[in-house]
């Protein structure tokens, strides 16, 4: 993008092409020149060769795969030791032998903290040796996430990383900066003539060591950026304009470097629209570079990076603004002027009229909850709403500061939707205007039973990971589970960070409608990792919704912490009936400033609270939990259950890294200073147990559970095949010694902290699997129905969702129990696969006399779906009664009929005697007379049995007077 070396005045051309007035101060006395010098301002001709512009030859090669160039950046894309990440092979003749030596390079880092190498120079592996025994190494973040440059200062073949001495060695993790954020300015000075270390980032001198060992000292050299000789992952990262010298440069210099390239970076960064008509963000620093604004027009004022816009009044005319930016790196300075258009002000009616068209009610068509709507507008209307009287819906003040809400009463199951008109008048000033909205309600969803899980989950890091996957339970079996989308992620974010994390799916309190809402955090790559996370992370959480877990909304992007929070991780929420509105809870560190730059350390995460009706406006944030566990800890991670009036939280101590099991009458009951004791008042938290689970096996072999964090508790399903009434499954990542993912625990009493029984072993054996090996970590169980079940099969699992069962016919004699076969399934995807049933027990009363039934059974497919058989019991007789008048008497005729294959006694019974037919071979038949002895007998029936079946047969009323 730039040339590493220039005049001032170069400078100045490239920012007056981009059309603003730029001045420049006196440049700096021209460093030496480089023997080595990669702009990377074209790609390689040949796709390998980096063209040296210092004019020494010393043209480096682009080896491997996955390298990029655009705008004067080069990019390495990582990857594991054993992959196949591009690196750039830099010849070393020039620099063997050097005593003195500067190395200087702009850096950004995607590695994150790790064990990598942006850059290295080294001694080559010798014959038997696994890694360079002396070399000088950077990394832009180090395990601590600090910057790491080093030389080797001691000959030890074995181990020369115990050697290093520099900023950020393996000894002295800690020594010098913090990873700044973005492209960074590294000049590493070797000073072999003068014993001295130098690492400078922005032009600032950060460390000074005394050294023994020099590039000279390492012997013949390697040398590459994207890589070292170790067998550590490959660096993923951008590289612009490295240079190379062949001696000790200044202070001076150091400074001049950055200074100029500083300020180049940073003017081509900044760029502001060409029009405004409310208050903006104007940046303060860029490239570390500090940036100052002047405005020469009141429609603008100016307070440090705050632009407050003041339009003109309406007909006198559209205001131009001239903002002069003066930009500062290293003492030196360039000023930039941009021109902004302030349009004059809007009309009172137009304003009235603009806040009333930006309002959108979320869902409008489709209303299954609380409704939550703006009172004021971004021009300043206030907004007043109003509903027809004898309407099924109220209002009240709203969750959120600025909203109402519209409280809706459903139709009952069964019944049609419901229109209600939401009327909106905006005023401002005299001005009044008012617009109809159209809610359709829809009527309540049928109750239905919760027959099996769906999990939402994250993997990790890395390929695959940091991004939200679904997997499905093997019916009502919160231990077995099926991967869905071929073990695909399902959720990407474009938002934020572009990280997903700690996934966490609530069920509305209506039941038919799901948010998922889910963490605004990539680590992977992420300069200073968890640390830089927690001081300069997202404040935002990012928000989905569904009817039914398969058709999800776009994902909304929504800030619900404040700018003085550092992060904002693991959002959960829960309904409060009483306040009618959902507690959304998440962790957080707070500072006292609301510059992140500023931010020298990790506070101690505190968990935060806010509430909404609709997942689209939040209150403000306020403290829940907030309690210092020791240097840079505290609480994360909560989540709830509720039993009857009482809730259970479960919440990771950050001093321990375990679980602690809590109680309260008072969902939003505070704790400030210290944790809950184990007594109290019912309305405050107390300790239920500490260390939850801590000490029980995890399920792996020999392995216990020791620490953990990420718990999710649900309820299990009424008929779970394992018997219990909770679940609690804690993540247990490799850092906190386990195996990297969630580790299962169940009780049949959640008030008892000591009754939490391991159950991994079960679901170890049975866990879903992303495709790159990855296994559920932070996330959610929510039971379903088996409709919203069997949807997300079809949709995601197709080859596990049941289309149709063929029907299943068994016959038996009565008396005899009936075998019941397997199932024949048809699959949605078109298979189909015949399984085993385990089918219902069978009362004996049901096949005791002809006649049929159904019996009920679950396939043993992944869907444990379930199948029906028809079972007709028949007997080996057949009766048949008929009437005769004899005498003018009525006399019954029984006939009977042996079906069977064996000989048979037959009992008979009637109103009017028992009678008995002995003997009576296979397919003949017998019939006997009941002389009743009366002249008119009512209908009736007569009961024959034989070889254990009995059977009836009706006769009708007889009248022989």
């Amino acid at each position: 993008m730039h040339s590493f070396l220039r005049p001032a005045a170069l400078g100045v051309a490239a920012a007056l092409a981009l059309g603003a007035v730029v001045t420049a101060s006196p440049a700096a006395a021209a460093a030496p020149a480089p023997l080595l010098h990669y702009s990377f301002d074209e790609a390689p001709a040949d796709g390998v060769t980096i063209a040296d512009d210092s004019g020494n030859g010393n043209d480096g090669v682009l080896r491997q795969s996955g390298a990029s160039f655009a705008d004067g950046v080069l990019s390495l894309p990582g990857g594991s030791a054993s992959g196949s990440a591009a690196y750039v092979e830099i010849p070393t003749d020039d620099l063997e032998g050097l005593t003195d030596a500067t190395v200087s390079m702009w850096v950004s880092d995607r590695s994150g903290a790790g064990n990598v190498a942006a850059a290295f120079v080294g001694a080559p592996v010798a014959s038997g040796a696994s890694f360079s025994s002396g070399y000088w190494l950077l990394n832009p973040s180090n395990l601590s996430g600090y910057v790491k440059s080093v030389v080797t200062n001691t000959v030890d073949a074995s181990a020369p990383w115990g050697t290093e001495v520099g900023a950020g060695a393996t000894g002295t993790p800690t020594a010098g900066v913090r990873t700044p954020a973005g492209m960074a300015l590294y000049t590493t000075v070797i000073d072999g003539t003068n014993d001295k270390l130098t690492l400078y980032v922005n032009g600032v001198k950060t460390t000074e060591h005394a050294i023994a060992r020099d590039l000279a000292s390492f012997g013949d050299l390697v040398a590459y950026l994207g890589r070292s000789t170790y067998r550590d992952a490959y660096f993923a990262g951008d590289f612009d304009d490295l240079a190379v010298y062949g001696s000790a440069l200044s202070d001076a210099d150091a400074q001049a470097l950055y200074a100029e390239g500083a300020l180049d970076r940073a003017v081509a960064s900044v760029a502001v629209g060409g029009t405004a008509d409310a208050d903006f963000a104007l940046p303060t620093t860029a490239y570390g570079a500090q940036i100052t604004w002047a405005s020469d027009d009141a429609a603008i004022t100016v307070d440090g990076g705050a632009a407050a816009v003041h339009r003109p009044a309406p007909g006198s005319g559209d205001a131009v603004v001239t903002l002069t930016a003066t930009f500062t790196a290293a003492g030196a300075t360039r000023t930039v002027s941009y021109t902004v258009i302030v349009p004059e002000d809007l009309t009172d009616d137009a304003k009235a009229q603009a806040d009333l068209d930006a309002i959108s009610i979320a869902n409008a068509a489709d209303v299954r909850t609380n409704v939550s709507v703006p009172t004021s507008g971004a021009e300043g209307a206030v907004i007043e709403w109003t509903l027809p009287a004898g309407a099924p819906a109220s209002l009240r003040a709203g969750a959120a500061s600025g909203t109402q809400t519209i409280v809706v009463e459903r139709p009952a199951a069964g019944e049609a939707p419901v229109e209600v008109v939401a009327t909106a008048t905006a005023r401002v000033g005299d001005a009044v205007r008012a617009k109809d909205f159209t809610l359709v309600v829809q009527p309540l969803a049928a109750a239905a039973e919760e027959e099996a899980y769906v999990w939402a989950f994250f993997t990790g890091e890395g390929d695959g990971a940091e991004r939200v996957s679904l997997a499905a339970s093997r019916g009502n079996d919160a231990l077995s589970w099926n991967t869905l989308n071929d073990g695909q992620p399902l959720f990407t974010s474009d938002q934020g960070t572009q990280g997903l994390r700690d996934p966490f799916i609530l069920r509305s309190a209506e039941g038919d409608r799901f948010y998922m809402l889910a963490t605004d955090l990539k680590v992977a790559g992420l300069a200073g990792g968890f640390d830089a996370a927690q001081r300069t992370g997202s404040l935002y959480i990012e928000v989905w919704e569904s009817n039914d877990l398969v058709n999800w909304s776009a994902q909304r992007h929504v800030k619900v912490s404040s700018d003085y929070a550092g992060n904002t991780w693991a959002p959960e929420a829960f309904w409060d009936e009483e306040l009618d509105t959902y507690v959304v809870y998440w962790a957080s560190n707070l500072y006292d400033t609301t510059d992140p730059a500023a931010r020298t350390a990790v506070t101690y995460n505190r968990m935060m609270y806010a509430t909404t009706d609709d997942f689209v406006h939040f209150s403000e944030a306020k403290p829940w939990v907030d309690v210092k566990r020791g240097t840079g800890r505290g609480t994360i991670d909560a989540t709830i259950a509720q039993v009857d009036d009482t809730y259970y939280r479960f919440i990771k101590d950050e001093a321990s890294m375990t679980i602690r099991q809590e109680r309260s009458d008072d969902l939003l009951d505070t704790v400030a200073g210290a944790l809950p004791g184990a007594t109290g008042p019912a309305d405050e938290w107390t300790l239920v147990k500490d260390r939850v689970a801590t000490g029980l096996p995890n399920g792996e072999p020999g392995g216990t559970f020791t620490q953990g964090e990420g718990p999710s508790v649900f309820p299990a399903n009424q008929g779970d095949v394992n018997g219990y009434e909770w679940y609690l499954f804690i993540d247990q990542p490799s850092y906190h010694a386990g195996p990297n993912y969630y580790i299962p625990f169940a009780t049949e009493n959640i008030a008892d902290g000591n009754a939490w029984e391991p159950v991994g072993a079960t679901l170890r054996e049975n866990l879903p699997q992303n495709a790159d090996g990855g296994k559920p970590r932070h996330g959610t169980v929510i039971p379903v129905t088996r409709a919203e079940y069997e949807a997300v099969l079809a949709a995601f699992a197709p080859d596990i969702a049941v289309a149709a069962a063929d029907p299943i016919s068994v016959t038996t004699e009565s008396g005899t129990a009936p075998v019941l076969p397997g199932a024949h399934l048809r699959k949605a995807d078109g298979s189909q696969e015949d399984v085993a049933v385990d089918w219902e027990a069978i009362d004996p009363a049901l096949y005791a006399r002809p006649g049929s039934f159904t019996v009920s059974g679950v396939a043993q497919d992944d869907s444990r779906v379930t199948v029906t058989a028809t079972v007709t019991v028949t007997a080996p007789i057949a009766v048949t009664v008929s009437t005769r008048c004899l005498a003018g008497k009525a006399t019954l005729v029984v006939r009977a009929v042996n079906e069977g294959d064996t000989a048979l006694d037959i009992a008979l019974s009637s109103s009017y005697g028992d009678k008995a037919i002995t003997a009576l071979q296979p397919g003949a038949a017998a019939s006997v007379a009941f002389s009743t002895r009366q002249a008119a007998v009512p209908a009736g029936q007569v009961t024959a049995t034989a070889d254990g079946s009995t059977v009836t047969a009706a006769y009708a009323a007889a009248d022989c007077g």
